[in-house]
């Protein structure tokens, strides 16, 4: 096999990332559909990474394309990983939107080469000029063009290559003149890209200075030395649907990006250093295919029947079959080399990140630290059928995506489903429908409050009960105390001489552990008490381990009243990044939600806050930020701790919200 390289198409949505990808690999003569999930295709967007390839004689180019919603950021992470470079996506009539930006922080955050298309450029209010200034203004100056748009009227004709300092008309063969009226927009566009590339080399930077001329040759060169570096990133135009620009920009991907090799060497690695090394950057689940781990090769080559271990579950594994995939369709191979993409199927026990190794001693390749899940709903199946096989449904679809998390809440006993916002939770309850027959309706989720006691209080209860034969008698005095916040629960047996039998005391700690499952302000479980048995009285024949455990729970209720018993409500650490234009809305907002800010930093171009708030106040701030800051900024939330609400009327508006009643031990 010659050159392998993979490069991630990322951008906003709408700037017609899928549509280029699909467009590049046409020219191989390769119809190829994306977006082929039932989901995306209701959408009209991508949910999911997308895999192909591109074969030019010994040369193979695998694109991974990206969704360009917020919300599916995952792939856009899993992408960047697993490629050399990228391919950045802008609208031409758009410019630069909110997911550019994001796309382009994270390619600087994995440090991969760029090359930049503007697409769409067909389009009547497109303008090559405007996006190049935006992208300069807000991205940086390394944005170089190595093309130039011709227009005649509002239609996209042509391109100037400012390397060549030449006219490409589209359908006509050859190179001409540049139109006169267009020389100074072509001469300053490539001054623009001659300054970039002097940043890589200091004798052409002298000779840039002093106005000499400089080759197309010489500047290839530097480009691509530049793009190495990535003190340059080329940009180019066209349009994907009409078609035009594509080749070009073809031919600057596989002669100027870094192949695996190239990409290998430069990180201090040889290619195809002995031993199988692979890490599972994706995991996708198919109706006829099952579970399959999408894997890139990093060290060493698979072959059908060979064994490996998994470094991540220290287990041994056996190759069966491998896939490339090429869009929807999954092409059988027998073999696959350091630098490919690969798909392996009835593998078992594996996960997203793990390292695949034939030396069981080797040591896990570092992936990736995904955003946590920020947007939670409750999940509700619409009829027993549904019920059945949710559990199954939902642990498959968490396990291809680490930003959905399934759990059940201790506290409110719901299935809890979280994720990046509604939209990510509205496509996966889509995904559980269309593959798994689920059908299920989505809720804001309970808040899990516990209750607590913040004084300490003592109470008795005799339990006698007579009524023909043997009755029941158990006398029970407790003293119930509060205990720091996450003290849980502590029982303590403080008896002497015997006045409750130590055959009777479990049934008292096991009447309390009952008791402390309803509290008496909203029937909240109970926490960070000591209850003590200090004292009590037994009848040698009525006496049992069910009139013990009775009596306990009532003298539990009895001193709990006494206790000051309050709501305890979770509290979130909630970090936000945002652009500076947004500070004051963004920190207003979590001051009306009770909310505390801890501080405040620049991080680049955004401002990070630290604040915390209670998460009654925040379960929807996602969709709340995503309105004050036009979707450009994000959040990180994190349990932080439980704290007590001691006012009684927010108590009551809280239950309220709850659908709850203030309990009775409130006017206490």
């Amino acid at each position: 096999m010659g050159e392998v390289r993979t490069i991630c198409v990322v951008g906003h949505a709408g700037a017609g990332k899928t549509a280029l990808a699909q467009r590049l690999i046409g020219l191989s003569g390769v119809e190829v559909e994306l977006d082929n999930s039932p989901e995306a295709q209701e959408r009209g967007s991508s949910v999911d990474l997308g895999l192909s390839y591109y074969q030019q004689n010994d040369q193979r180019l695998y694109l991974l394309d990206t969704p360009g919603f917020g919300e599916f950021i995952e792939e856009v992470y899993k992408g960047l990983w697993a490629a050399e470079s990228t391919l950045l996506v802008i609208n031409g009539e758009k410019g630069v939107e909110v997911q550019t930006e994001k796309s382009w922080e994270l390619i600087e955050e994995f440090h991969k080469p760029v090359v930049a298309f503007v697409n769409r450029m067909d389009l009547p209010n497109a303008s090559y000029s405007k996006v190049i200034a935006e992208i300069r203004e807000k991205l940086g100056n390394q944005f170089a063009p190595l093309e130039w748009t011709i227009r005649q009227g509002d239609k996209f004709v042509g391109v100037i290559d400012l390397i060549e300092q030449k006219a490409r008309y589209f359908g006509q063969s050859g190179l001409r003149d540049i139109p006169t009226e267009l020389r100074a927009d072509a001469q300053a566009g490539r001054e623009a890209l001659l300054e970039g590339l002097a940043e890589v080399d200091d004798q052409l930077m002298m000779r840039f200075l002093e106005d000499e001329e400089i080759s197309a040759t010489e500047i290839r060169a530097a480009l691509h030395e530049g793009m190495l570096r990535r003190t340059v990133v080329p940009v180019l135009c066209g349009s994907a649907t009409a078609n035009e620009g594509l080749r070009l920009l073809l031919k600057t991907i596989q002669t100027e990006t870094p192949s695996f090799a190239e990409a290998q060497a430069q990180g201090g690695e040889a290619e195809g250093s002995d031993g199988l090394r692979a890490l599972v950057f994706n995991v996708a689940s198919d109706q006829y295919l099952g579970a399959m781990a999408c894997v890139k090769l990093l060290h060493g080559s698979l072959q059908e029947g060979a064994t490996f271990f998994n470094l991540n579950r220290r287990n041994k594994g056996r190759v069966r079959d491998i896939y490339r995939l090429q869009g929807g369709k999954a092409e059988k191979i027998t073999q696959a080399g350091p630098g490919e993409l690969v798909v392996l199927t009835k593998l078992e026990n594996f996960e997203l990140g793990d390292t695949f190794s034939d030396r069981e001693d080797d040591s896990p390749v570092e992936f990736v630290s995904f955003p946590r899940p920020v947007f939670s709903r409750s999940l509700v199946p619409l009829s027993q059928g549904d019920e059945e096989k949710m559990s199954t449904a939902l642990r498959e679809l968490a396990a291809t995506k680490t930003t959905l998390q399934v759990g059940r809440d201790e506290v409110t006993h719901e299935t809890v489903l979280a994720g990046m916002g509604d939209v990510q939770l509205a496509v996966a309850t889509a995904r559980l429908k269309n593959r798994y027959g689920v059908s299920v309706q989505l809720h804001r989720p309970h808040v899990p409050y516990k209750e607590t006691l913040m004084k300490t209080a003592k109470a008795q209860y005799k339990h006698k009960k007579q009524s023909g034969g043997r009755g029941q008698y158990a006398d029970v005095h407790l003293r119930l105390e509060p205990l720091p916040r996450g003290g849980g629960f502590e029982f303590v047996d403080e008896i002497k001489g015997g006045v409750i039998p130590n055959q009777f005391i479990p049934a008292v700690e096991k009447g309390v552990v009952e008791a402390m499952t309803e509290g008496l302000l909203g029937k909240y479980p109970l926490t960070d008490v000591r209850a003590a048995v200090f004292y009590g009285s037994y009848h040698p024949v009525d006496s049992s381990e069910i009139a013990f455990k009775i009596a306990a729970g009532q003298a539990f209720k009895l001193a709990a009243k006494q206790a000051q018993p309050v709501l305890l409500e979770p509290v979130m650490k909630l970090t936000a990044w945002t652009p500076r234009e947004f500070t004051g809305d963004l920190m207003s907002s979590l001051s009306g939600k009770r909310g505390k800010i801890l501080g405040m930093e620049a991080e680049g171009r955004m401002e990070r806050i630290e604040a915390e708030a209670p998460l009654a106040e925040v379960q929807d701030y996602a969709l709340e930020l995503k309105s004050i800051t036009q979707g450009r900024a994000n959040f990180q939330l994190e349990f932080l701790r439980y704290q007590p609400v001691t006012s009684l009327k927010l108590i009551e508006e809280l239950l309220k919200r709850e659908g709850r009643a203030l309990g009775t031990a409130a006017a206490a």
